[in-house]
């Protein structure tokens, strides 16, 4: 886990202070974004996620991660995608970000 230092995005939310809250914060993907989870909703069926920069300071959007075995296959428009990934079987989700990752 990656602690992030409380900071000020003129007055916004950042990692730091999502952190200093109880979220759970990391880096991760291939843009090494920090990802932001309310660690009580590890495991349940759907999980919201705060995306900010890498170094946590200007939050970029929210992503929804959906465990297998509720995904259906529904695309990710909002990221423009036909598909939700598959982040692996150590964390059996399928992710979409509500915004554009250029990816």
């Amino acid at each position: 886990m990656v602690l992030f230092a409380s900071g000020s995005s003129a007055g916004g939310v950042t990692a730091g202070r999502l952190s200093d809250a109880g979220y759970l914060c990391f880096n991760d993907g291939p843009s090494n974004w920090t990802h932001c989870i309310l660690e009580r909703q590890l495991g349940n069926p759907v999980i919201p996620v705060k995306v900010f920069l890498e170094d946590g300071s200007e939050l970029l959007g929210t992503e929804l991660l959906l465990r297998e075995d509720i995904y259906a296959g529904q695309p990710c428009p909002q990221d423009g995608i036909d598909f939700w990934p598959f982040l692996g079987e150590d964390f059996p989700y399928f992710a979409c970000h509500h915004f554009d990752t250029g990816h």
